[in-house]
């Protein structure tokens, strides 16, 4: 069983009540000044807790110290090396991305004025928030970065410790090539967080779609073909061992918002009422959130959806989330319809199992509501018959969600041939409640029906 994340320290970067202000570094090129500094209050959303925090922060940090670096080099590819803690060892998480100069180390350490602002601060930004995250496992957190834009450049190396205390210097190692890495001396009590096994799990739960390679411990557990870039049954499969379901079908969603891509896997099994799917959202590859999203309509509960935002995480501006929704929704529609004219018998095993969601959930949309109405059959004296069909019939159609009056009626009228809707099923009655057409069973209506006591 893990160890519950521990609170943070008495003055600790994560600590909102310490109000020290930072003492600021003196500008400069390179040198070996080791006057400590207060750790200053770096603005940052909030973290969360548990054991997954601190690897999501550091392949995000990564993950913006290498889409820098393709900015200023096209043809960098990038590449992520995990080393888990093993026996007293760190964790460590190096990626070959633009680093960082001097001056921009002692930013770290000094926070900046408002007026220092940009794609260059936003990378900051996310390491960090990386070294806050850092501190909920270790008491030591050590970075060192060289700069892919400074020829010649030195390795400059931060030390933070969960007192706030900090240390800017060179480094008496440098690195070999361009980049950042990131190590957490773990405490005893979070060690469990950093071995081997967990921190393959973490890796392959944030990171296993990131365009670029990610090692963990020397295997490689990402940068081949996203889900998003995958057949049908490689998607399937996907689904089936990263996520833990076994899917009816896998759905390719069109939004023609900016670089936004999504699928959507209909499970082969029934959902329940109040089932809510575990949306997963990405960006660039690395996942961001999981659970109700509001990318996803609300009426797409039935299903699976898993978006990637492919903007650019340094200077992109994010998605209108709404109208993001609203896309998806109409691409989910327009994929729902086309499977029923392709592939109707998929299509109908598709309404044997998710009928009633889609019942319960028409309402919410009119374009869902007008798929219902064609599309998902519901039980009648005369057998099933979509709501479209009935419409067609001359006259009233007369309906129930009183289950005596259904069992007095069901076998005369269908013996008369006289259509009769079961509205007894769940979310029927909701959804002829105020139609034209329709109109509920009357006690006088029994009489004509010939089923009165």
């Amino acid at each position: 069983m893990r160890s519950p994340v521990p609170g943070p320290p008495t003055g600790s970067p994560s600590d909102p009540s310490d109000r020290r202000a930072a003492t600021p570094a003196t500008p400069g090129a390179a040198s070996n000044d080791t006057a400590p500094h207060r750790v200053p209050r770096l603005t940052a959303p909030p973290l969360g807790s548990g054991p997954r925090v601190h690897v999501r922060e550091l392949l995000a940090s990564a993950l913006v110290g290498i889409e820098a670096r393709r900015r200023v080099d096209p043809r960098h590819v990038g590449r992520v090396r995990v080393t888990s803690a093993t026996g007293g060892g760190p964790l460590v998480v190096r990626d070959d991305g633009i680093g960082f100069t001097a001056q921009e180390v002692r930013w770290i350490a000094a926070t900046p004025d408002q007026h220092h602002h940009g794609p260059v601060r936003e990378g900051m930004r996310r390491y960090e928030v990386a070294i806050l995250a850092s501190f909920q496992v270790a008491d030591v957190v050590e970075l060192r970065t060289r700069s892919a834009l400074v020829p010649g450049a030195p390795t400059m190396r931060w030390v933070g410790l969960a007192d706030g205390t900090v240390r800017v210097t060179l480094a008496d190692e440098a690195l070999d090539t361009p980049g950042t890495e990131i190590r957490l001396h773990p405490r005893a009590a979070t060690r469990s967080w950093c071995t081997p096994e967990t921190t393959l799990e973490q890796v392959l739960d944030v990171a296993d779609q990131l365009p670029f390679a990610v090692e963990v411990d020397g295997v490689e557990v990402s940068g081949g073909t996203t889900l998003w870039d995958r057949g049908a049954d490689e998607q399937v499969e996907w689904f089936r061992q990263r996520v833990g379901i076994d899917p009816l079908l896998v759905l390719p969603l069109e939004t023609s918002v900016g670089r936004v891509r999504a699928v959507a896997a209909v499970p082969a099994f029934r959902t329940t009422p109040g089932h809510r799917s575990a949306h997963r959202h990405y960006v660039g590859g690395m996942l961001v959130g999981e659970g109700r999203s509001d990318l996803v309509p609300g009426w797409a509960s039935f299903c699976q959806v898993v978006v990637d935002d492919g903007r650019d995480i340094l200077t992109d501006p994010a998605h209108d989330d709404a109208e993001v929704g609203e896309r998806i929704g109409r691409a989910l529609l327009a994929r729902l319809i086309l499977l029923g004219a392709e592939h109707p018998d998929l299509f109908g095993e598709l309404v044997t199992l998710h009928g009633d969601a889609l019942l319960r959930q028409a309402g919410e949309s009119r374009d869902l509501l007008d798929l219902v109405r064609s599309t998902v059959p519901v039980p009648t004296t005369l057998g099933p018959r979509t709501i479209d069909a009935l419409t067609d019939v001359v006259g009233v159609v007369p309906f129930t969600d009183d289950p005596r009056t259904w069992e007095a009626v069901r076998d005369k009228a269908a013996a008369d041939g006289v259509l009769v809707v079961d509205a007894t099923v769940p979310h029927v009655a909701a959804l002829l409640d105020g139609m034209d057409r329709f109109a509920r069973l009357r006690g006088g209506d029994l009489v004509v029906l010939g089923a009165a006591s």
